[in-house]
């Protein structure tokens, strides 16, 4: 089994004005994760010590953390990472970046589990509908032309920021991918609107999918974070 927990974190920065990295990696490294897909993870406040954000966020040596920069700047970057237990086989970014607005990305990585590698994709999308209506499509068709040209499971997850409750966004990636049930995750608070979403491919059997929900994550940032365990296939080697 692996257990990924996609979870954007706020910049760090919780309901109660903590910016506290420490706190989270803890979080996610007793969580069990095994690959963990972060949003809005923030290195730019000067008065920060970025090594020190890095190695909290990491719970010490407990992951690895793979960048994904959508904005750098002197004092640091903003943007996706993946925390991972795994070694690291490929790694890429695409922009989809809109034309005046804050630079977004899509994070793709490639991953050697103990069964078989794994394709993890990680993005965050954008507040407007018409920006997210083209992230959305050029997430598609790159996922699309990937899955044709490389036979490895796939996760998809992330913040995609689409706040309708009857939204037909998702029409092509769900004919694409297996969305999953996941259930309203921003406000942590009081969680109204479901912006955090997973899919996976026809190969990767979920046998566990919900966002947790208790007294630490309703603080620790504006979302709540999605854990979710998957069987992989058995590498055809």
């Amino acid at each position: 089994m692996c257990r990924i927990v996609t979870y954007n974190i706020h910049s760090g920065v919780g309901r109660d004005k903590k910016h506290d990295y420490k706190r989270i990696g803890q979080f996610l490294a007793n969580s069990g994760a095994d690959v963990v897909l972060l949003q809005e993870m923030d290195t730019r406040p000067p008065h920060r010590n970025t090594a020190q954000d890095v190695k909290d966020i990491c719970a010490e040596n407990t992951f690895k953390l793979i960048p994904s920069p959508a904005i750098r700047e002197a004092d640091g970057w903003y943007g996706n990472a993946i925390l991972t237990r795994f070694d690291v086989i490929s790694h890429d970014t695409v922009d989809v970046s809109q034309r005046g607005r804050q630079p977004r990305n899509v994070q793709i990585i490639e991953l050697q589990t103990e069964k078989t590698p794994l394709t993890v994709v990680n993005t965050h999308k954008g507040l407007k509908k018409l920006e997210r209506r083209s992230q959305f499509s050029q997430l598609h068709e790159h996922l699309s032309s990937r899955l044709k040209q490389h036979k490895t499971p796939l996760f998809l997850a992330g913040d995609f920021n689409e706040w309708q409750f009857f939204s037909r966004a998702f029409h092509a990636l769900n004919g694409l991918l297996n969305q999953q049930k996941i259930g309203a995750t921003f406000p942590s608070h009081f969680p109204v609107f479901s912006l955090d979403r997973v899919w996976v491919s026809d190969d990767i059997r979920v046998k566990a999918c919900r966002k947790l929900k208790n007294a630490k994550t309703r603080v620790f940032s504006d979302h709540l974070p999605v854990l979710v365990d998957i069987e992989l296939p058995e590498c055809a080697d």
